[in-house]
């Protein structure tokens, strides 16, 4: 083969290469030019109405995520302090759930009570740790799972979600309720009216008697059981409800009286608090909601039930969704 030949081959590699590079860059220019031309077609045909507000259909009628609101689930597990963690089971049982939902545009706080016997999906761990599928059991007892108390509360929440038809909760705040004497402290001690017979414990505490409770008191009235009343965890739930009501209502006061108690209440209770809230979360929803409308606790309707030996709670599915749609969402007009 002459040079002059094969200089001619080089040359036209060479220029087909070009056009090969040519064509590629075209391609590409052109398919962008008609990607950018279909995703400005695509956003031009959003319809007039749309919205990133989360939205669900109920019976026909569209209901709209309220915005601007914090939900926060309150747990109080009842774990003996200094136990050892001997697997993924062992985390105690949440015997107090409250639901809070902070309503910045409403200026309202609102409270619901969960049973702790209350029958509910809970994700369930094998004593290796590993996911063990879905049981319906009390849901106090989705506690339980979990290494660390940041599983334990996870654990909590997701079936706390799973009862209220996916509603949206992201915060947890969890004590254990042998603690409960250093909340009172904190609080410079909480004033009930006891109801119920403590006297085989306090003689003290006998009904009709309002007390400012000792430390001891409190963790008394709030954990005691068996031998007050009818023994039942309803009985022991309304003494709860009493505690932290009388409890909120003296805090919310405190804070009304002077704004920089927030500090001092927030450095106070992360001794013995587990959060997933940042500090400044924590310490902006405070201040607000102390002067919040706290609107009285509620409950979800349901039926208490024997079975087994063990007493259950069967929520109201009805019950749920119409406490779920007012407080987190509200009706957009058709």
């Amino acid at each position: 083969m002459s040079s002059e030949t094969m200089h001619r081959r080089h040359v036209l590699s060479a220029v087909a290469a070009v056009v090969v590079v040519v064509l590629a860059v075209a391609g590409y220019l052109i398919g962008s030019r008609i990607e950018s031309l279909q995703y400005r077609e695509k956003r031009a045909e959003l319809p007039e109405n749309f919205s990133l507000t989360p939205t669900i259909e109920v019976n026909g009628q569209i209901w709209a995520q309220r915005p601007n609101i914090t939900p926060i689930l309150l747990i109080g597990y009842d774990k003996t302090d200094g136990s050892t963690r001997t697997g993924y089971r062992s985390g105690g049982q949440s015997d107090f759930l409250l639901l809070l939902v902070i309503d910045h545009e409403a200026n309202t706080v609102r409270q619901l009570q969960i049973d702790r016997d209350t029958m509910a999906a809970v994700s369930v761990l094998g004593v290796t740790g590993h996911p063990a599928g879905t049981r319906t059991m009390q849901i106090c007892l989705s506690h339980a799972f979990g290494k660390t108390i940041e599983q334990n509360d996870a654990s909590t929440l997701e079936a706390v979600t799973n009862l209220l038809e996916g509603v949206p909760v992201e915060y947890t705040i969890s004590m254990n309720i042998t603690s409960i004497g250093r909340m009172n402290r904190l609080l410079g001690g909480v004033t009930v009216t006891i109801q119920d017979d403590f006297s085989a414990v306090d003689p003290a505490m006998v009904p009709g008697r309002t007390l400012k409770l000792t430390d001891e008191q409190a963790e008394t009235f709030v954990r005691s059981r068996m031998q007050i009343a009818d023994g039942t965890n309803e009985a022991r739930m309304t003494r709860q409800k009493t505690y932290m009501l009388a409890a909120m209502d003296l805090m919310m006061d405190r804070l009304r009286e002077d704004s920089g108690y927030a500090n001092t209440l927030l450095n106070g209770i992360t001794e013995f608090t587990n959060t997933n809230m940042t500090r400044g979360r924590m310490l902006n929803e405070i201040k607000s909601a102390s002067g919040y409308e706290i609107r009285p606790v509620e409950y979800i309707e349901g039926e208490h039930v024997e079975r087994g030996g063990f007493m259950q709670f069967d929520a109201n599915e009805e019950s749920i969704i119409r406490w779920v749609l007012d407080a987190f969402y509200h009706p957009l007009k058709s």
